[in-house]
């Protein structure tokens, strides 16, 4: 049963013109925190990989969802499955990165052994305890789903399928990048970790919202025309287009026979995002995995059609766009603390523009609902 979290001070209602951001004590109290593990992390989509992190028998790759840790591995009948990465006899961990394992998962602390389909088949001195079964003993399965030609995994074993939530994200994103299935990863960790001291919320807060990008990204203003940004919103996720670019620019220059000549975000609830910047076709996929209330680290991957990364978005997204958003998330994190600083309002424009904040409204409501805050007046 959900516990009551605090109620706002100020509404946060289904008009965005007329509400208000979530409280700062919604982003800085553990038990809310808590609140979020359980009813959201543990009960939504989380992104694993791309599917062709998974190519042979026994390719597999270990990550957390908060307390819990997972993996995925391609079992011996050439299915992708997923596992609770903890064995039955005394939970030590089992696997750790990535690697391969085609025959068996040995645990390294008393050798209990299991097939790639989770059937435990070896338990060494195990023939002494009267009446023991190894098929009582199998690992405890995770629902897996692809979707965008990624892998996903949800703790909950009732949860509403992927395609059914986000069905249509899908079918936009394959539309406007028709070649998804052809795109590979670059290297073996192109994207990689990034750690940011802000917590997962401040992290999506900034990603859905463009209002701050003519000031806070004066190259990446120069590089999408603003006047033409959008934002749309939708059931369980959003999507900013930049549709309009110019192709000489303060970021880096795009040359007018590449073939994304926009750029596309989607953000996916809770936690994940597929990004393309103008230029040669490369989709960055990385989900924002929580390290604390306060912290939190993005893993993820870039697919592209290219053999050889566009080497000036590159050096721009890691050496200006990225440390100008982490700088603006650690610097929210901050001020949350400040006893002057409760709630803000929504800036909501008539036109629900580029520049508007509706696609953050409807990211604290998804927040809002999964988490059973009181957001009426009174």
């Amino acid at each position: 049963m959900k516990s009551r979290m605090p109620v706002l001070e100020y509404p946060l209602i289904d008009k965005p013109e007329s509400s208000f951001t979530l409280s700062a004590q919604c982003y800085l109290d553990p038990a809310v925190f808590e609140q979020e593990k359980r009813e959201i992390f543990y009960k939504t989509w989380q992104y694993v990989a791309p599917l062709g992190r998974f190519p042979e028998v026994g390719d597999y790759l270990a990550f957390r969802i908060c307390d819990e840790s997972v993996f995925v591995i391609r079992s011996a009948d050439g299915d992708l499955r997923a596992f609770y990465n903890v064995c039955r006899h005394r939970a030590h961990e089992l696997v750790s990165g990535s690697g391969n394992k085609p025959k068996a998962i040995v645990c390294p602390y008393h050798a209990w052994s299991y097939k790639t389909d989770g059937d435990l088949v070896a338990a060494p001195s195990s023939e002494g305890r009267p009446e023991f079964n190894k098929s009582d003993f199998g690992l405890k399965e995770v629902r897996l789903e692809s979707f965008c030609g990624c892998v996903f995994v949800n703790l909950d074993e009732s949860a509403t399928p992927l395609k059914e939530l986000a069905g249509d994200m899908e079918s936009d994103i394959r539309t406007r990048v028709p070649a998804l299935d052809e795109l590979e990863i670059y290297g073996s960790d192109m994207l990689g970790e990034t750690h940011v001291n802000a917590g997962w919320k401040v992290v999506v807060d900034n990603f859905v919202e463009c209002y701050h990008c003519t000031t806070a990204h004066p190259d990446f203003a120069s590089l999408i025309d603003m006047a033409h940004y959008q934002v749309d919103t939708f059931d369980q996720w959003s999507r900013q287009l930049g549709p309009v670019i110019r192709n000489r620019n303060s970021a880096y220059n795009v040359g007018e026979e590449e073939e994304f000549q926009e750029s596309a975000f989607w953000y996916l609830w809770p936690n994940t995002t597929f990004n393309i910047m103008p230029g040669s076709l490369e989709l960055a996929v990385y989900a924002i995995r929580p390290d604390g209330k306060d912290a939190c680290r993005f893993e993820g991957e870039v697919l592209t059609a290219n053999p050889r990364p566009n080497q000036p978005r590159v050096e721009y997204t890691a050496d200006v766009l990225t440390p100008e958003d982490i700088s603006l998330c650690e610097s929210v994190q901050r001020g949350l603390h400040s006893s002057s600083y409760v709630q803000g309002p929504f800036i909501v424009d008539d036109e629900r523009s580029g520049t508007s904040e509706h696609g953050l409204h409807h990211f604290h409501r998804l927040v809002q609902g999964a988490l059973d805050i009181s957001g009426d007046d009174h």
